[in-house]
């Protein structure tokens, strides 16, 4: 059951777009699936848009057509093209202000073209702390959060996924590919692949629910949940670094830490 007081802040987070023409930035996580599912309650005129470009993995796309597919609502794939000389490359600290604007320049132009009056996002309460360029780029465009604005954190996003039944109630966070890679250190399209295709093999041995390879030139860093660093040691680790140095990696490494989130941007 939802309280009285998450309820409260649901129809605060929905109640300006009551009958509007609502256009989703949708990455198929448990935010953006939470906002498409409580704006159906107040709107029949949306539609889901999901972003495809190097930095996306092929993994993200086809769960947000599958989730989009459970939800029963009109959906598109925007591919978003970045010219080589664009400053994302770089991989400046304020790296997401300028891709997000990238982005959602282009949510805008296509909201226009056909007839949606506002475009909203996932962002939510919980993702205003930190380093944060990304904001600043929604601000700037105009981008409606209605879970932000409604003032609904990460744990209450993801009770209501669980009150709705959602597939991706307990689904882990995610990010881009891009995030795997410092800050500082050019992004090139061979790199974003290696990642991809490193984190591919690696769920393919059933380690980790998070699993990321953070990228330092020719080192790969392998961050799994906490918990489950235990269990690579149970699995053929001469195959591991095999695969890995196959890709490109000259060395292979596993982060004692384990897994803890890149302050998004």
């Amino acid at each position: 059951m939802l309280t009285t007081a998450l309820k409260y802040k649901i129809t605060q987070a929905i109640s300006p777009l009551v009958g509007k023409a609502v256009l989703i930035a949708f990455s198929g996580g448990v935010d953006s699936t939470v906002v498409a599912r409580i704006i159906q309650d107040v709107t029949s005129n949306l539609k889901l848009i999901t972003v495809t470009s190097e930095w996306i993995s092929r993994q993200e796309i086809d769960e947000a057509k599958e989730i989009a597919n459970q939800l029963d609502l009109p959906h598109e794939v925007l591919n978003v093209k970045v010219n080589k000389e664009h400053i994302f490359w770089k991989n400046p600290p304020d790296r997401c202000f300028h891709c997000k604007r990238l982005i959602f320049s282009q949510l805008h132009d296509l909201a226009m073209r056909e007839g949606y009056e506002i475009v909203v996002d996932g962002t939510n309460a919980s993702d205003t702390d930190g380093h944060r360029p990304g904001l600043k780029a929604l601000e700037t465009l105009s981008v409606y959060s209605p879970l932000r604005q409604g003032g609904l954190t990460k744990l209450e996003v993801r009770q209501i996924a669980e009150f709705y039944e959602l597939s991706v109630a307990k689904k882990p966070a995610m990010a881009c590919l891009a995030s795997r890679i410092p800050y500082g250190e050019d992004i090139s399209i061979k790199g974003l692949t290696r990642v991809e295709n490193a984190e591919t093999f690696l769920r393919t041995l059933n380690l980790s629910s998070q699993l990321r390879i953070r990228n330092h030139g020719n080192l790969a860093r392998i961050e799994l949940a906490p918990e489950s660093i235990k269990d690579i040691c149970t699995k053929d680790i001469t195959l591991i670094v095999q695969e890995l140095k196959k890709l490109g990696y000259r060395y292979v490494t596993l982060d004692l830490e384990g897994y803890r989130p890149i302050t998004p941007d």
